[in-house]
């Protein structure tokens, strides 16, 4: 029975990057498409592109967030409609760095790449016994530092604290009724950054940044209710474990200065959840018994494809707008409705305005899912329900990102 947990453990649902990656990390970011690894002209350099440091002077602090309002419509075969509760999710960024020498900077940063929620509601959805509440955020605390090598190359590098907690909740039928079935946990990793920034002429600006894999051991409860002289006892939270990794990322991108005033940026953007095959769970049955559980997932590789313009208007105002192509990682046959992912198309705008050592960065991106037709999904097979096919139908996305990023320049 608990092999149909629906225990994912770490994989909620998002509606940004491919699969449950947020790429936004900085409004000025979210104003060019994310298309800033070879741009990386703020503090969010820790993380767009350490070897960018060296080319911000002094101390620099960034305070902001992203807010993303994600709306899921997924229309059944009979005809009926099921809704997403509608939560504006919080991400926050806090970034600042420090200028050594002429060859040596240092910046630290926390920051929210991985994570968001989905939650359907546990009474009308369709869907109620695959899934209703998934969370997940993974937090990234990092010191980084670049190097100087000449003065067309620079190279970066950094490692992070990650922490992650994670909820699923579903229903299952229990004693005629349909009862709340959780699962709760947290782990640690450790991530590690390199960069690289070479600075081919004066209109021209090259830049490499990856990002390593996570392997975070994951410790939680399960709260599963039974029958039986062991109900009271299964009615409280049992010990479960997993690990899963986080995804290495790898970014590519080109900027070109037409002008003084005008910037344009490219970005190629490549995840690596292949990672994702799948996860294996071990727990405490209801019989106080240890057992094993694994769920198969056989997720993709995915490409972003990444554009976007800087405009300097004057010495206080500067334009962004950008756009960008994600693909999705996920198969029909292995889709769920913890993550709704899909292709997407992002398109966004926004504005940088500056006053002495002080600046502020707000940005708008729009995001639309292409719309994902599901009539195969495993996923229906573990859902204890006599009707397999709970999974299939239309599902709608979109998602509106506003974002606010203060800096400080000492």
């Amino acid at each position: 029975m608990l092999k149909t947990i629906a225990i994912v453990l770490a994989l909620a649902g998002s509606v940004n990057a491919a699969g449950f990656r947020q790429a936004n990390q900085s409004a000025s970011a979210n104003g060019m498409g994310t298309a800033f690894s070879a741009v990386a002209n703020d503090a969010s350099a820790v993380w767009y592109n350490p070897a960018m440091l060296g080319d911000l002077n002094g101390t620099n602090v960034s305070v902001g967030a992203v807010f993303i309002d994600p709306r899921t419509e997924h229309t059944n075969t009979n005809g009926t409609i099921d809704r997403t509760e509608n939560k504006l999710h919080t991400l926050p960024h806090v970034y600042a760095t420090h200028k050594l020498s002429d060859k040596f900077a240092i910046g630290l940063g926390m920051l929210v790449p991985f994570g968001l929620t989905t939650e359907w509601d546990p009474v009308t959805a369709n869907t109620r016994r695959v899934a209703t509440e998934s969370a997940l955020k993974a937090i990234y605390t990092g010191l980084t530092g670049s190097y100087k090598v000449t003065d067309k190359l620079s190279v970066g590098a950094g490692a992070s604290h990650v922490s992650l907690d994670a909820t699923m909740n579903k229903k299952i039928e229990f004693a005629g009724n349909d009862v709340e079935q959780t699962l709760e946990g947290d782990g640690t990793g450790t991530a590690w950054q390199l960069a690289t920034n070479y600075k081919l002429n004066s209109k021209w600006n090259l830049a490499a940044n990856y990002r390593s894999q996570v392997k975070v051991k994951i410790d939680g409860k399960i709260h599963l209710p039974t029958t039986g002289a062991l109900a009271a006892a299964a009615a409280t939270n049992k010990d479960a474990k997993t690990e899963i990794t986080l995804p290495d990322t790898f970014q590519l991108g080109a900027a070109y200065k037409h002008s003084e005033n005008l910037l344009f940026s490219v970005e190629a953007d490549y995840t690596d959840w292949t990672t994702y095959d799948k996860l294996v769970i071990d727990y405490t049955n209801d019989a106080g018994v240890a057992s094993r559980s694994t769920d198969y997932k056989y997720w993709n590789s995915a490409w972003a494809f990444r554009v976007g313009t800087e405009y300097k208007v004057n010495d206080a105002w500067k334009l962004r707008a950008g756009s960008y192509y994600d693909l999705s990682p996920v198969d029909n046959k292995f889709f769920e409705t913890r993550n709704t992912c899909s292709d997407r198309l992002g398109v966004s705008v926004g504005a940088g305005y500056t006053k002495g050592s002080f600046s502020v960065d707000f940005s708008y991106l729009y995001l639309k899912f292409m719309e994902r037709r599901v009539n195969n999904s495993i996923q229906d097979d573990g859902s204890l329900l006599a009707d397999k096919t709970v999974l299939n139908g239309k599902y709608n996305t979109t998602a509106r990102l506003p974002a606010l990023t203060v800096n400080y320049k000492f």
